[in-house]
């Protein structure tokens, strides 16, 4: 169906294909063909059979040895993410450029503003519809679905594939996960974008607790119950206040520099996962809070090219995060 419609698998993840178009009208077409192929199909098993979730971005991408690089790649996989089965989703540019040339019968509807889990701009959301396709879906799986405060970026989150795995993975075993490391390797925004693709993971939320402003130790148990939204009571200790508060929530808390306060820190984590069994907490600090049950993951700066091999007119710079995190930034304060 892709190549029908003049399109390239350029990878699959998986069971994702990931495919490039000359148009949008093309991947429009082909996304219409591949949901009404999987709908027409006899199943000989029960249920709704095989249901794919797609996702249709526009935007500048960097062709490389065959794949694609650049913020339309990283992008377009959370446009699917947060699709169901059977459930076909738009981005605004890409709408905007096939309004104009719908196939018959083919409308897009506004599902409304979204943030994806990069954790950017809210976009307007389109989903296919066609009279052959299913046209009722639960809510959209984005972070509106699910209680947070997790802020939104002006800036991409540009490589750390790798880290971001890793980081996914340890949360998914530990209870208390630390990320360490000097000051300025990232800590602060691979832990916000690893809770954000683990936003479905915590029914309670995932609640971003800032602490690099806070001056005394005992500011920290106040800071936390602000976030998560639990009020102190006359004559109880607030932390007494916290535990009975989150006892029954499965939630993440991220503590953010924990650096200057790493004793008092140490002591609210080891409270709150003491008398609070479903609570998760995801740490930041220069370093770790050295409690019982804490994992830390040291957070390595973003290698660099060989000097030798290094020049401004493209080649091998290319695939370094760290020249593509300058340029990116960069182009920010333009």
């Amino acid at each position: 169906t892709i190549s029908r419609h003049q399109g390239y698998v350029f990878k699959t993840v998986g069971d994702a294909f990931c495919a490039a178009f000359f148009t949008a009208e093309a991947a429009l077409g082909a996304a219409l063909e591949a949901q009404r192929a999987l709908g027409d199909v006899r199943w000989q098993v029960g249920g709704p059979g095989l249901r794919a979730r797609i996702g249709l971005h526009t935007g500048e991408a960097q062709e490389r040895d065959g794949d694609y690089f650049g913020s339309t790649l990283n992008r377009t996989p959370r446009l699917r993410d947060i699709a169901h089965g059977g459930q076909t989703l738009l981005s605004q540019i890409t709408e905007q450029l096939v309004r104009s040339a719908l196939p018959p019968d083919v409308t897009l509807h506004s599902l409304g503003a979204h943030r994806l889990k990069d954790l950017s701009r809210p976009d307007q959301i389109f989903q296919l519809r066609h009279p052959a396709l299913p046209d009722a879906f639960p809510p959209l799986r984005s972070l509106n679905a699910f209680p947070n405060n997790l802020p939104q970026r002006l800036d991409s989150f540009i490589g750390r594939e790798r880290e971001l795995a890793q980081v996914k993975r340890l949360l998914t075993t530990a209870r208390l996960v630390t990320l360490t490391g000097v000051g300025g390797a990232g800590k602060t925004r691979l832990g916000q974008q690893a809770a954000a693709e683990c936003l479905d993971q915590y029914p309670e939320g995932v609640w971003l607790i800032p602490l690099e402003a806070l001056t005394t130790p005992d500011l920290v148990a106040q800071a936390v119950a602000t976030a998560v939204g639990i009020r102190e009571r006359p004559g109880q200790p607030l932390l007494t206040t916290l535990c009975e508060g989150l006892q029954a929530q499965r939630a993440l808390l991220i503590l953010d520099n924990c650096e200057h306060l790493v004793s008092a820190c140490a002591r609210l984590a080891q409270t709150l996962l003491q008398g609070c069994p479903q609570i998760q907490i995801l740490a930041t600090s220069r370093e770790p809070l050295l409690i019982a049950g804490e994992t830390t993951y040291a957070v390595p700066t973003l290698p660099i090219p060989d000097p030798r091999r290094f020049t401004f007119s493209g080649g091998p710079q290319g695939d370094s995060e760290a020249i593509r995190l300058f340029a990116d930034r960069a182009a920010l304060s333009l």
